[in-house]
C-alpha cells in the first residue's frame, strides 16, 4: 500500500513538472526534485540541421568562394564530429580561436595543392564562417543522415555568418586591394543577418547555433 502511495505521488510529481508547475521544486527538497525532472528534458524537436562551412576571399578573383574545409581536417571529414564542425560549434563566439582557425586555412591553402576547391596559386584575403540552417523535412518524410550539398545551392535564408575577416587584413593580404567587405577594424564578428548570394554573394554576418 505505501509503495503503490509512493509510485502515485511519484507519477504526480513527474506529471507537474511537465506541465510546468512550480509547486514540486517548492515542496520537495532539491535532491528528491531532480528525480521528477524527467518529463521536459527535450521539450522540443529540432527543426532543422546545422551544419558549417567556410568562404574565402580570393584576392586575383576579387570575390567570395567556397572553402572546402574537408582536406585539413581529415578525421571523419563527412561528419559532425569533424574537427571543423566541432570547433564551430563550441568556439565560434571565441575571436582567438577563429583567428587562428582563419590563420590556418590561408596557410594550408597556399601551401596545399587546390584541394579545397580554390586555385592553390591563388592567394586569400581571408575567410568568413558561416551556419546552415537546414530544415528537416516532416515526419514520415525521408530523411537523410547526412548530405553535403555545394553552398551555392543552398538558399540565402538559410545561410548565417558568424565570423568574417577584418577589412584591413584583406588587404594587407591582397596588396592594398580589398572589397571583400569583411569587418571593420574593431571587428570580427557579424551581426545576425542571412548571408545572400553564391559564390561572390553580398557579405555575411550572423550567428548559428547548434
Amino acid at each position: 500500500m505505501a509503495l503503490t502511495a509512493l509510485a502515485g505521488a511519484y507519477l504526480a510529481g513527474v506529471w507537474l513538472d511537465g506541465v510546468g508547475s512550480t509547486l514540486p521544486s517548492q515542496v520537495l527538497p532539491r535532491v528528491a526534485n531532480y528525480f521528477l525532472q524527467v518529463a521536459a528534458l527535450f521539450p522540443k524537436a529540432a527543426t532543422m540541421s546545422i551544419d558549417y562551412r567556410a568562404e574565402a576571399w580570393v584576392c586575383t578573383d576579387k570575390k567570395w568562394e567556397e572553402l572546402d574545409t574537408r582536406p585539413y581536417f581529415p578525421i571523419d571529414p563527412e561528419d559532425k564530429e569533424n574537427r571543423f564542425q566541432r570547433v564551430m560549434h563550441f568556439f565560434r563566439d571565441e575571436r582567438t580561436t577563429m583567428r587562428a582557425l582563419e590563420a590556418y586555412l590561408v596557410d594550408r591553402h597556399l601551401s596545399g595543392k587546390g584541394l579545397d576547391g580554390i586555385d592553390a596559386l591563388k592567394a586569400l584575403g581571408g575567410v568568413r564562417m558561416l551556419s546552415l540552417r537546414i530544415p528537416l523535412p516532416s515526419p514520415g518524410e525521408p530523411l537523410e543522415r547526412s548530405r553535403r550539398v555545394p553552398l551555392a545551392d543552398v538558399p540565402a535564408g538559410e545561410r548565417h555568418g558568424f565570423y568574417h575577416t577584418r577589412r584591413s587584413e584583406i588587404a594587407a593580404r591582397c596588396g592594398g586591394d580589398s572589397d571583400g567587405r569583411g569587418g571593420g577594424d574593431d571587428t570580427s564578428e557579424g551581426s545576425g543577418k542571412a548571408v545572400g548570394g553564391g559564390k561572390g554573394g553580398s557579405d555575411g554576418k550572423g550567428e548559428g547555433a547548434n
